[in-house]
């Protein structure tokens, strides 16, 4: 087996030099360019022209040589690196792409995309059917030519666009998706010209039957990725966040796939970027893939990757051949005829697709940038001897006068598009759900033993995770081995202890430690879980079942298993008698809600939920949400609200302004108009919430002076169903405390309770 011998020392340094060298003038150039309120992608498209021939060739030949006058196999290295910034650009673009919305304004995308198409397309061959003679490398391929113009001046650069539109913070808006879905359909056109084209170059003749294939391959690649391939990402996604549960591995992951995708669609005579780009869409369908590590994927691109990819794409341009006047005069006419052709064609549709003026200006801009796709297109157009090296340049020059006209023109003009009422909602909500407490749930954990308590927690979980992409584990906690053979006796060997992981026993008895009996091993933990997911009902994520062994208290074994990536612990037990030193709950569960790395959920049932099990499924009708405006308030009104919809209820939202006691000289008295007012704020702020949500909601503000004992009259006036609160755990002796108001509400209201705790 032959060795294959390192890189050169030489060539090694080099490229690194290179790299060096492009990231640092495309960052200045891109920090310049944000200072004077321009997209950074202009000065990144500046850098590569700079540092190419056209300047620092001309000021300093022997830098310039020495950097960049190297062998094919030297540059190819850069292009390696251009390549992959390319794959994460529209891996990136992918992510941000809402495929709901494309999909809605999928014909309109395809009317503005066959505008954008087919007039620069006839403008373009009608352009190369009269260019002079000097700019065709053989007056014998005048046909190949022309269409090979026509089909440079119909692309567009979807990387140019999508990256203007993040720096504009656009892309999330209607206008920015009906873009980028035009451009998706215009690029995929035009890569379908390109290859129908080349074929005509290699062969002489028309190459039909490579178009077809073309399309049939696009057609099929799409077909399986929409299908096969998006159960296969979001499946494997699932698993390495439960196995390994890492932002790292979840990123490596993700670039896995695009690689791969990207591979495939090259392989089958499409492009590397179309199956970057589909990974991309998929994978933003993904609850997994969150907001954050989205976010670090992104920073990660457009700080490296992209602007290298930018700039290596400048390189090639040499200004100096513009310099002839000929070649001067042509390219001004070549510039005009693109601009017009693609404005021309976006335009005389936009009115006929039902869009605004400003509207198509914006599309028109925004598709008229051309980018390194016609640096790509160039550059095969070179290979394949179809352009002389001045055509080359001037391809190369439209494209990259287009990316710098296409920022200017969108700033200019979006900010003239009207934002409709259905449009700003749905970005508020977006805005939302990127911080959402509910909305960012991936998995969860319900340690049970299949008592009421449990069973009621998991009737109030499957509301809440029915239309959420999270996973639901259900932990049940047994002796080990070794401890369980000391309490077995007469049972044998098919006797096995299961922890109960709470201090009521089934008929309610208060112990406040935990009690162990005797079940069989694999019946009763069927028995468990069973009982618990009858009340579970179809959630859209899985439901795993978890049996740990312990030999000491099972909340060792709910506490390590909660170290393992999840975002909710939810525990069903009745209250113990109210005391000060006492635990509220069993000491598993005190424990639990103490140390839990994550928010834990603790699910109290009523005597009336206790004495009639079945009441359990009754509807929800009611439910009293009790707030003070923190944090933990607004994601208990998220948990409420999410319920409420589920359950078609009506959310009361309650704040109760304590009054204040004579002898109490050592607190400032605040004028109770503005505490009425602070609290009228404080349900305004929740119910706007749970409205943009789609709940029904009521406000209450009330005085009391005993809050607690308020909320637990409100509760038994109103007929709630269930109390939701927010609460954080407070020190206090040894066990965990929620302040008094909480724990009176606990031990006293007529019906359920549930009290959300962050650490």
């Amino acid at each position: 087996m032959e060795i294959i011998e390192p890189i050169g020392h030489h060539e090694l340094l080099l490229v690194i030099v290179q790299l060096t060298v492009l990231l640092f003038v495309a960052r200045v150039l891109g920090e310049t360019f944000s200072s004077i309120g321009q997209p950074a992608v202009v000065g990144e498209l500046l850098a590569g022209v700079l540092l190419g021939p056209s300047l620092l060739g001309f000021v300093a030949p022997g830098v310039y040589e020495s950097l960049f006058v190297v062998s094919e196999s030297q540059f190819h290295l850069l292009e390696i690196i251009s390549w992959l910034g390319l794959i994460m650009l529209l891996l990136v673009t992918g992510l941000e792409t809402d495929i709901d919305l494309v999909i809605s304004k999928g014909k309109t995308a395809v009317f503005l995309s066959l505008g954008g198409i087919l007039v620069p397309f006839a403008t373009g061959f009608a352009l190369g059917w009269f260019l002079p003679s000097e700019f065709i490398v053989s007056a014998d391929h005048r046909l190949v030519f022309s269409l090979f113009i026509a089909t440079a001046m119909s692309i567009s650069a979807i990387p140019v666009i999508a990256k203007i539109l993040l720096e504009l913070d656009v892309i999330r808006r209607d206008i920015g998706q009906l873009i980028l879905a035009a451009g998706m359909v215009d690029d995929t056109i035009g890569w379908i010209l390109l290859a129908t084209v080349a074929g005509l170059a290699r062969t002489g003749v028309a190459d039909l039957g490579s178009a077809a294939v073309t399309i049939f391959s696009v057609l099929v690649f799409l077909g399986a990725a929409f299908t096969i391939g998006r159960r296969l990402i979001a499946e494997t996604i699932r698993w390495v966040d439960n196995a390994i549960g890492s932002d790292i591995a979840l990123l490596s992951t993700v670039m896995v796939f695009a690689l791969a995708a990207g591979a495939l669609t090259q392989y089958m005579g499409l492009e590397a970027i179309l199956g970057a780009f589909v990974v991309g869409v998929l994978v933003g369908q993904v609850k997994r893939f969150t907001f954050q590590v989205r976010h670090v994927f992104e920073t990660m691109t457009l700080a490296i990757f992209a602007p290298l990819f930018f700039a290596i794409a400048g390189l090639r341009m040499d200004l100096a051949t513009l310099a002839d006047p000929l070649v001067f005069g042509v390219g001004l006419v070549v510039l005009a005829v693109a601009c017009v052709g693609k404005f021309g064609g976006i335009m005389g549709v936009s009115g006929l697709a039902g869009l605004s003026k400003w509207e198509g200006i914006t599309i028109g801009g925004g598709m008229n940038a051309r980018g390194a796709m016609e640096i790509i297109v160039a550059t095969i157009g070179l290979g394949l001897g179809i352009l002389t090296t001045s055509m080359y340049s001037i391809i190369v020059m439209v494209a990259i006068v287009t990316s710098l006209m296409a920022p200017a023109i969108m700033r200019w003009s979006i900010p003239k598009i009207e934002m409709g009422e259905a449009e700003r909602q749905r970005i508020e909500r977006e805005r939302y759900l990127e911080d959402s407490f509910v909305n960012n749930l991936n998995r969860v954990l319900l340690p049970t033993r299949g008592t009421v308590d449990t069973q009621y927690a998991a009737r109030l979980i499957s509301p809440l995770l029915r239309n959420l992409q999270a996973d639901l584990d259900l932990l049940c906690v047994t002796p080990s081995a070794e401890s369980g053979r000391t309490h077995r006796g007469v049972r044998g060997r098919l006797g096995r202890l299961v922890a109960r992981i709470g201090g009521r026993s089934e008929t309610g008895t208060d112990s406040g430690t935990d009690e162990l009996e005797y079940r069989s091993d694999s019946d009763e933990i069927d028995r468990v879980f069973s009982s618990v997911e009858r009340r579970l009902g179809p959630i859209a994520g899985e439901t795993r079942r978890l049996v740990r062994e312990s030999d000491g208290s099972p909340a060792e074994s709910i506490l390590e298993t909660a170290t393992g990536g999840y975002d909710l612990v939810v525990l069903g037990e009745r209250t113990l008698e109210r005391s000060p030193s006492r635990p509220l709950f069993s000491q598993t569960v005190d424990r639990v809600v103490q140390e839990t790395p994550c928010p834990a959920m603790v699910v109290s049932t009523s005597d009336a939920v206790k004495q009639d099990p079945t009441s359990i499924d009754d509807p929800i009708d009611r439910i009293l949400l009790p707030t003070i405006g923190t944090q933990t308030s607004r994601h208990a009104a998220e948990v409420a609200f999410t319920i409420a919809l589920e359950e078609r209820a009506l959310v009361e939202i309650v704040h109760v302004v304590a009054s204040h006691r004579s002898d109490d000289r050592f607190v400032r008295r605040t004028p109770r108009s503005h505490e009425l007012d602070v609290g009228d704020r404080i349900v305004d702020r929740e119910a706007e919430l749970g409205r943009q949500l789609g709940a029904k909601v009521v406000t209450t503000v009330t005085v009391s002076d005993d809050p607690g004992e308020e909320l637990v009259d409100i509760a038994d006036r109103t007929d709630a169903d269930v109390v939701v609160m927010g609460s954080n755990t407070r020190p206090m002796t040894q066990r965990a405390f929620f302040g008094p108001n909480v724990e009176y509400v606990l031990t006293n209201a007529p019906c359920p309770v549930v009290v959300l705790s962050s650490p």
